[in-house]
């Protein structure tokens, strides 16, 4: 990597499409079904951008339980990037767990304040919060998804105010897309533009827990390897994975997939892999929500 720390560092801070934000409830007044929303940068438009930025092979990030004294626990992620001369080097930042899905929920956040100790998405936080409709589904309160055309405008306008461009769209969209009719979806505006020098990853949704997807023609870069994986059956008859996954940076892990799958075994190269920390009693542990292959015939030990 022939970039120096000026250069990564206005890469890295430059704004998001809006297309890679996504937007959360501040605080909300169900009596009149209304609340305040600010904006976040999707986790998978973070790894991209340092994917663009310094190559794929010259970033990582680690994560650790934290826990407090009677308050939640919480996860503290850093992110570390290699620069020549004086190796990797490790910005920490951290967030409790969330109230659904608590500790993947604070995995996810840790990783978005890590990145904001890089310059990524830093601008967010000078933009004003701004007032959504909301509706309650299930027991919780969001945004109506007619809004997010609103939210947009209010993030497209602060970059206007501060005479900044966006990126083009590169990573996950957040959930609440705007709806059009007639009009010609951002993703397809983009196919107009000149092909970039370096292929990219298609743009898609995590799919299903325990679903084993083909890859494409472009073959990602690979995260983890399959080093070991025995298949065991409990009292439920149904079959539990165990697996001892070594990642890019050699380090291992205990994982654990429900059921079994044809393309865990010794060898595989997994991409786009999903895992959720557990703990049971002072044992830490992970379970393997989703991936995909990049070889898609791995030879068995």
């Amino acid at each position: 990597m022939s970039k120096d720390a000026e250069t990564i560092k206005a890469e890295l801070s430059k704004p998001f499409a809006p297309e890679d934000l996504e937007w959360r409830l501040q605080q909300s007044f169900e009596d009149k079904q209304r609340g305040l929303a600010v904006p976040y940068v999707t986790n998978r438009a973070i790894q991209d951008r340092l994917d663009d930025v310094v190559g794929p092979e010259n970033w990582h990030n680690e994560f650790k339980p934290w826990h407090g004294n009677g308050k939640k626990e919480a996860q503290i992620c850093g992110i570390s990037i290699y620069f020549e001369g004086r190796g990797f080097v490790t910005k920490w930042d951290g967030a409790e767990d969330t109230d659904i899905e608590a500790v993947k929920g604070g995995l996810s956040d840790s990783m978005k304040r890590a990145a904001v100790q890089w310059g990524i998405g830093r601008v967010l936080y000078k933009m004003d919060v701004v007032w959504v409709d909301i509706e309650k589904r299930g027991r919780s309160w969001i945004i109506k998804d007619s809004e997010r055309g609103k939210l947009d405008m209010a993030y497209m306008t602060l970059l206007k105010k501060l005479k900044l461009a966006p990126a083009q769209p590169g990573g996950l969209k957040a959930e609440l897309t705007p709806q059009t009719d007639g009009a010609t979806p951002k993703q397809e505006k983009k196919q107009q533009n000149p092909a970039p020098a370096q292929p990219q990853q298609p743009v898609e949704q995590t799919p299903p827990a325990g679903k084993v997807t083909q890859m494409p023609t472009v073959q990602p870069l690979w995260e983890y390897t399959v080093e070991t994986v025995n298949v065991q059956t409990g009292m439920s008859q149904v079959p539990t994975t165990s697996l001892t996954l070594k990642g890019r940076d050699g380090k291992t892990l205990k994982a654990f997939a429900r059921g079994m799958h044809a393309g865990l075994v010794p060898g595989a190269q997994l991409c786009e892999v999903m895992l959720t920390m557990k703990q049971q009693n002072s044992v830490a542990f992970y379970v393997l929500d989703s991936f995909k292959l990049v070889n898609a015939m791995p030879q068995a030990a």
